[in-house]
């Protein structure tokens, strides 16, 4: 530093005790001004959380940071913008400024998006929930229709929706005749009669249907203002070049990195004696290993650049066909007819609005991926180091004298057998390390690579040199993580003792804070994080420490009172009449199998008749019965006598 740096020792003491990052990075960026520089917030906040405290061997944000350690970690880590001999510095430049642009462009378009939403949803819940007044109708179901209008205006004039009125006459003219086309006023009082739920989807069915009527338009050059033209914005995008300049210019960049790994390790070599020749200094070496870093996170990008874009390209061809398929049907369904079933037309224009929507999300997405190419391509321009010139010739010397330079000696030398090495049968790969491979494990090719698929042994064993893993060798799990290695000495190595290798990268880590966000393992440095970092900056990320304070009452009083008690009981009958609105009713009687107003199931019929002969002969089955009398109990005295007399019946 060419002038010590000039703290504020106002902003440190005022914070009484623990300070936070955010005011340290501010303090940062004060201090690098006044030295000349301008340094940004993402980086100013990231350099500061990967500064490390030599006395408690870690980082400074780890802890709680007190006066004393604000002090030193603003000195540090000013210092480590200001030097040009720092090789992790580019690295993480590059990290913060690509990372930072990724997020306004999402944060950008989520709030967009969320806006819309937001008026979208606002408008749709006072439709949903609109109930007509008998005594006010037709004021309110004008209110209603008009709502629905605006409703139209938000969602049909942008392909996603927008949070403000289109103020043109001719789109509103050409949104108005639409949607008293599709849904006159005379519909509106079955409308009101459907439940919130059904009233929404028939909204955003409506709202489908709109938009289609206005591409169609579009198409047939009859409308269809303020919708982008699909096929002209797609043009613009110039898809075919943009693929093929990533797709060289990734090969560029990885033909960069085997140059750089052979000129390490041709270095490498020569330094320990196995090779002849005078190779680079260790300066040199040093350097190269901080550039083949920069070309590794640089390459990263390129590569899921290059991902987005392929499968989103894909995505869009497959829409776009779709929508063109759509639009030509609807030219031979429609033609020049005056008339035609709705039927029939009504879900190709929803089929052409959806198709024409997804085609669109593709577009923004394609839209920012470019923004973030031509980024990438202003921060290339600004440092993009190339092999120095003493390296270059040790290396094409090695080369003419040996043939290659490749990490596969040391296995050519003493060959390991991998097949010794534990399978998944043996465990769950949590307190050893377990070989997957493609014959014991069925889902081997979708496994997650951690560290973002680079050998960890060569991380290790030759100071920080980046080279990829090859799967092919079976993948090591341990821990939770799954590993793959560029030697089959180095997957031995680590299945022999996982922890130490480990332990080694977290330590690299601390010694070249790049490696975080290279190898994606911000979970073993949470306040590290780079997106952690870029969360709290923008006012995403949840505060971690708050004062915050609230009014109580002494006593705690339930009310049970109802709002929306009515203890009128004509009033309730006048409201029950309102929302029956008899006077527009008819009523009508149906019978069917289940009617409750069916008649008695009754049938007519003659009994049969019993069943008898007429002959000339009565005959009966009773029996004949006597009756017994008293003779002489009166009259002239006389001796008493019982008479029996029989009857036959």
């Amino acid at each position: 530093l060419t002038s010590p740096v000039r703290l504020h020792h106002d902003a440190f003491s005022a914070a009484m005790g623990v300070i936070s990052i955010h005011t340290i990075s501010k303090e940062l960026i004060l201090a690098c001004r006044q030295l000349g520089r301008v340094v940004p917030e993402t980086l100013a906040t990231l350099i500061a959380s990967t500064i490390v405290n030599s006395a408690a061997g870690c980082f400074f944000v780890e802890r709680p940071i007190e006066e004393n350690d604000a002090r030193i970690l603003v000195e540090e880590a000013a210092k480590k913008i200001l030097s040009s001999k720092d090789l992790g510095i580019s690295t993480l430049k590059l990290q913060a400024s690509y990372e930072a642009s990724f997020a306004t462009l999402e944060r950008g378009a989520r709030q967009t998006s969320e806006e819309a939403q937001s008026v979208e949803q606002r408008a749709t819940q006072w439709i949903s929930s609109f109930t007509a007044k008998f005594d006010a109708s037709f004021d309110s179901l004008t209110g209603l229709y008009k709502k629905i209008y605006q409703f139209l205006l938000l969602r049909c004039t942008t392909p996603l929706g927008t949070a403000k009125f289109n103020q043109d006459q001719n789109v509103e003219r050409e949104v108005a005749a639409a949607l008293e086309s599709v849904f006159p006023r005379v519909g509106l009082r079955s409308f009101v009669a459907l439940t919130p739920a059904e009233k929404t989807a028939q909204l955003q069915e409506l709202a489908g249907i709109i938009l289609g009527i206005r591409l169609f338009n579009q198409h047939q050059r009859k409308g269809g203002l303020s919708l982008p033209d699909l096929e002209v914005e797609v043009e613009a995008l110039k898809l075919t070049e943009l693929v093929e300049s990533l797709q060289k210019e990734v090969e560029e960049v990885t033909e960069i990195c085997k140059t750089f790994t052979d000129a390490i390790l041709a270095s490498t070599l020569a330094s320990t004696g196995s090779m002849a020749g005078q190779g680079p200094t260790k300066e040199e070496i040093d350097k190269n290993r901080g550039d083949l870093l920069y070309h590794r996170q640089y390459l990263s990008y390129l590569l899921n650049l290059q991902e987005d874009i392929v499968s989103s390209v894909e995505r869009l061809q497959q829409d776009q066909g779709a929508y063109r398929e759509e639009l030509l049907e609807l030219d031979a369904l429609v033609g020049g007819r005056v008339s035609v079933p709705k039927e029939h037309v009504y879900p190709r224009f929803d089929s052409v609005a959806k198709h024409y929507r997804a085609s669109w999300q593709e577009v923004l997405l394609l839209q920012a991926r470019t923004t973030l190419r031509n980024d990438l391509r202003q921060l290339r321009s600004e440092y993009f180091p190339a092999l120095p010139e003493a390296s270059a010739k040790h290396l094409s010397k090695i080369i003419d004298e040996k043939g290659s330079v490749s990490l596969d000696q040391e296995d050519a030398e003493e060959p390991i057998d991998l097949d010794a090495i534990p399978g998944p049968e043996s465990g769950d790969g949590m307190n050893s390390a377990i070989r997957l491979t493609i014959d014991n494990t069925p889902e081997f090719l979708h496994l997650p690579l951690d560290f973002q698929g680079f050998c960890i042994h060569t991380l290790v064993t030759q100071n920080r040199l980046l080279v990829p893993g090859n799967p092919a060798m079976g993948v090591a799990k341990y821990a939770g993580r799954y590993c793959v290695f560029a030697t089959e000495h180095g997957c031995h190595d680590f299945c022999t003792e996982p922890q130490k290798y480990f332990g080694s990268v977290r330590e690299l880590c601390y010694a070249h804070p790049e490696l975080i966000h290279l190898l994606r393992i911000h979970e073993d440095f949470p306040k590290s994080s780079l997106s952690g970092i870029i969360e709290a900056n923008s006012g995403l990320g949840a505060p971690l420490q708050a004062d915050i304070g609230t009014e109580t009452p002494l006593h705690f009083m339930d009310t049970n009172i109802d709002k929306e008690y009515e203890w009128n009981e004509w009033k309730l009958r006048r409201e029950a009449l309102h929302m029956a609105d008899i006077r527009r009713k008819t009523t009508s009687t149906t019978q069917t199998t289940q009617s409750h107003l069916r008649r008695e199931t009754e049938t007519q019929v003659y009994l049969p008749k019993d069943m008898a002969t007429n002959t000339l002969v009565n005959k009966g089955t009773n029996p004949p019965r006597y009756k017994k009398y008293h003779r002489f109990l009166r009259g002239e005295p006389q001796t008493m006598a019982v008479a029996e007399i029989r009857f036959d019946l």
